[in-house]
């Protein structure tokens, strides 16, 4: 099973292609191992979004103690 194709300006045509895409493998890996899958991803990206907003946040600190 290959990886769809995602155009630069992602288009309807390229939600079709995810849905296409997520279908198959979810009937190929069986929806437990699915949504395992899922869950882990969201985990992942949550890490993320924090470690980002913790980032953001100390550089927002060291600038307003540069600018006192």
């Amino acid at each position: 099973m290959k990886e769809p194709e995602i155009s630069p300006d992602f288009t309807i045509e390229d939600i079709h292609k995810i849905r296409e895409y997520d279908a198959e493998r979810r009937e190929i890996i069986g929806d437990e191992a699915y949504w395992a899958e899922v869950r882990a991803d969201s985990l992942y990206v949550k890490e993320k979004i924090k470690e980002a907003r913790e980032r953001r946040l100390a550089q927002n600190d060291a600038n307003v103690k540069k600018a006192v």
